[in-house]
């Protein structure tokens, strides 16, 4: 990414590392099963990289978004679901950070660093709609035990790989999340949870999202962060959507090297050359490089502007790079496949899962239309905010 420093580029080389020698040769695999990736997330902890967004006075990296979003990008290019997972818990522990108490840091902290937990977390639902406002159907009541949660969940990544998943929820089934929104870190052994356990989709399988109930769910008291509304005023929600545009630029990035790879080795006889040289292919591989290579610089301006930003300024920073990596990387992999031909349909060659969880993690809110809307508004000095629920929600706004 462009505008990293020496000390940031270091960082980011060592997750290439890890990701080119242990995650990447374990995705197709995953993909093919899709279970959660626990190696992978193994190799994370003990490389430092699951405590990124934990900060360095609790034993955390406290990875800058600049080089937070490069990490993201770089172990997307070697599996996406591993990338999307962590960006998932990475998220989490920056709500931790705005919303939790010294105590609930230490604690919650220490899972991370010392035994390598995970963090999942869980916003979508059935009825969810984000096109104009956010409502929960999922209620938390106060218990004479602490809290007790009552609702279901679409999406829940993570499930049964996670130690910990903030459950977003409305206090009393209010509807108003602004007064209304209540965020508990619910243990995954809680009883009352139940899940269907059924996950067979297009992409993103190693992220093992199915449905989840809760049943009279009791959690301690200490386990929600903030007060009610308090999730929507830190501007960590918009956080989501910047992530993600960086896990799409590598997904895209691994179609495209693929692309480069068999051009150059790719020959047709008679021609002694490799197809890298006829015009043809340069202006498609030069299409699709200016392509992402623009993606990649809207990208970078929007992380290095992150922590100067208000809650509004970072929606309107996360639409734009969500958009524009969304519709480039879409671009990307569909065309990539054109260009390799059959072998892009192999599952042996990473070309066809990019296209596949590609195709699926774009679809996570905000839409494309969602995106438009706040960037115009922006554009138009209209204020605006998206509200981002975290998870992996195909349903159309």
């Amino acid at each position: 990414m462009p505008g990293l420093s020496d000390a940031q580029r270091a960082v980011v080389e060592r997750a290439a590392r890890v990701t080119r020698e242990r995650i990447a040769p374990r995705a197709a695999r995953y993909d093919r099963e899709a279970v959660n990736p626990r190696e992978s997330w193994r190799d994370l902890w003990e490389t430092g990289f699951l405590a990124m967004a934990v900060p360095t006075e609790y034993g955390g990296l406290g990875l800058d978004m600049p080089t937070y979003v490069e990490v993201l990008r770089t172990i997307a290019q070697g599996c996406a679901s591993t990338a999307m997972t962590v960006h998932m818990h990475s998220t989490v522990m920056r709500f931790i950070d705005a919303l939790a108490t010294g105590d609930q840091k230490r604690r919650y902290y220490a899972e991370v660093t010392d035994r390598g937990t995970l963090f999942g977390s869980w916003g979508s639902e059935p009825a969810l709609s984000l096109s104009r406002t956010m409502l929960m159907e999922t209620a938390i009541r106060h218990h004479e035990r602490g809290w007790i949660i009552d609702g279901q969940k679409h999406f829940c990544t993570m499930t049964d790989g996670a130690g910990y998943y903030l459950v977003w929820a409305a206090l009393d089934g209010m509807t108003d999340m602004g007064k209304a929104l209540l965020l508990s870190l619910v243990p995954a052994e809680a009883t009352g949870i139940q899940t269907d356990g059924r996950w067979d989709t297009l992409g993103m399988r190693a992220t093992y999202s199915p449905s989840v109930t809760f049943r009279g769910c009791v959690v301690e008291r200490d386990s929600v962060l903030g007060d009610v509304g308090d999730a929507v005023k830190v501007g960590v929600i918009e956080g989501f959507a910047l992530g993600y545009a960086g896990i799409y630029l590598g997904i895209a990035q691994t179609a495209l090297d693929f692309a480069i790879d068999y051009a150059k080795k790719r020959v047709f006889k008679p021609d002694p050359l490799p197809i890298a040289y006829e015009p043809t292919m340069q202006r498609h591989i030069g299409e699709l490089t200016a392509q992402l290579d623009a993606a990649a610089l809207v990208l970078a301006d929007s992380a290095a502007r992150w922590a100067a930003a208000d809650p509004t300024g970072r929606g309107t920073l996360a639409a734009r790079a969500k958009y524009v990596t969304t519709e480039a990387g879409l671009h990307v992999t569909s065309k990539v496949i054109q260009l390799v031909g059959g072998r892009g349909a192999y599952r042996e060659y990473p070309v066809e899962r990019a296209f596949r969880d590609l195709r699926t993690c774009t679809l996570m809110v905000p839409s494309v239309d969602r995106m438009l809307e706040a960037l115009g508004k922006n554009a138009l000095g209209i204020e605006t905010a998206i509200l981002n629920v975290p998870g992996l929600s195909p349903r159309p706004d």
